[in-house]
């Protein structure tokens, strides 16, 4: 995780033998928010970020502060660059002994009765969560110490819904077959001592959860919005699509899709696509295009997929979050209707 910058630490200064009487001047008038003892953020640009940079000041504030702090669960998947499904609400750690587990006071302070404090303390920053994990091996990622890959994935799945927790399990499986460490063909339960894992835990509610996230976290999927789409599959009672298959016409090669439903019983086949912001408004995944090039590019890129008599269907976060329209989307792209099975709410264990 890179720390954003915006971050003031007063430890630092100290040990460069500057002085801290400016910052605590400004935390005093109210132009500084204290997210802990010694570590501020300009008032204005806390306001002004979005969650999850305040999520990684937040994460940098605790590990920097707190002597041995081991990360774990969403916390210690975003601080490897792991994908989560949402900024998380707590800053999750491993809690040193079974007397420390539970959720620490709020930390995040600021002197002011403007409305600017009001909008700062509405949401309380983000408290620790310390969690129990006897078996746990920490390893380092940068600065940061956390529970590890497969750690942190079992550790999601054992405890999370299957949509939360599938994206942090394609997350872990893309980046394990990047360091050659799994095959892009094979799921997280081909990986050496995951299955036994999942087996040693004492709750079967918890061991179907992990069970079934961890044998659908595929390296082929890309983004946090195909992750969540396969937790909807899932719940709808979906066949699980093919990941990134190619497609071509008599001019050649047309494209990867994020889904692909083979056609049975005569049926010609479902194209599906997560259309997610960032495909249009982040420059790397334009490829050079300008926005208006790429929603171009994307829509002559259909209409030849469309060509070869496939249904097509294109989604986002919204449809998503609301299954049912999901459903109709693909059923109306061709898509055979499935039975509802209820996993994608499955609650916490």
């Amino acid at each position: 995780m890179d720390v954003p910058p915006g971050l003031i630490e007063t430890p630092a200064i100290l040990r460069s033998r500057g002085r801290t009487d400016a910052i605590h001047s400004s935390f005093m008038a109210g132009t500084l928010v204290r997210i802990r003892r010694g570590y501020y953020v300009e008032t204005s640009r806390w306001l002004a970020a979005q969650p999850w940079i305040r999520f990684a000041w937040t994460v940098a504030a605790a590990a920097r502060s707190i002597p041995g702090l081991v990360l774990c669960r969403e916390t210690a998947a975003f601080a490897m660059g792991i994908p989560i499904l949402r900024t998380p609400s707590y800053v999750e750690c491993v809690a040193p002994n079974p007397s420390r587990a539970g959720r620490r006071r709020p930390t995040l302070s600021m002197v002011s009765a403007g409305n600017d404090s009001q909008q700062v303390l509405r949401d309380r920053g983000f408290p620790l969560r310390y969690h129990v994990n006897p078996e746990v091996a920490p390893e380092r990622v940068g600065e940061f110490m956390g529970t590890g890959l497969l750690n942190t994935a079992l550790d999601v799945a054992f405890s999370s819904t299957l949509s939360q927790s599938l994206v942090v399990a394609d997350g872990v499986a893309r980046k394990l077959w990047k360091m050659g460490r799994m095959a892009q063909e094979s799921n997280l339960l081909d990986v050496d001592r995951v299955a036994a894992a999942i087996q040693a835990h004492p709750h079967a509610s918890a061991r179907r959860r992990a069970e079934l996230a961890l044998s659908l976290a595929s390296p082929l999927t890309e983004s946090p919005g195909e992750s969540f789409s396969r937790a909807a599959f899932q719940f709808l009672g979906i066949e699980q699509p093919e990941l990134q298959h190619d497609f071509s016409d008599i001019d050649g090669f047309i494209g990867r899709s994020d889904f692909w439903w083979r056609g049975m019983d005569g049926r010609k086949g479902v194209v599906g696509e997560f259309d997610g912001k960032a495909k249009y408004t982040t420059p790397e995944l334009r490829n050079g295009a300008t926005i208006e090039e790429a929603v171009y590019n994307e829509k002559l890129r259909e209409d030849r997929i469309r060509a070869l008599g496939f249904g097509f269907a294109r989604w986002g976060w919204a449809d998503v979050e609301n299954p049912e329209r999901l459903r109709r989307k693909l059923i109306g792209a061709g898509l055979l209707p499935g039975v509802r099975t209820g996993l994608l709410s499955a609650g916490r264990g």
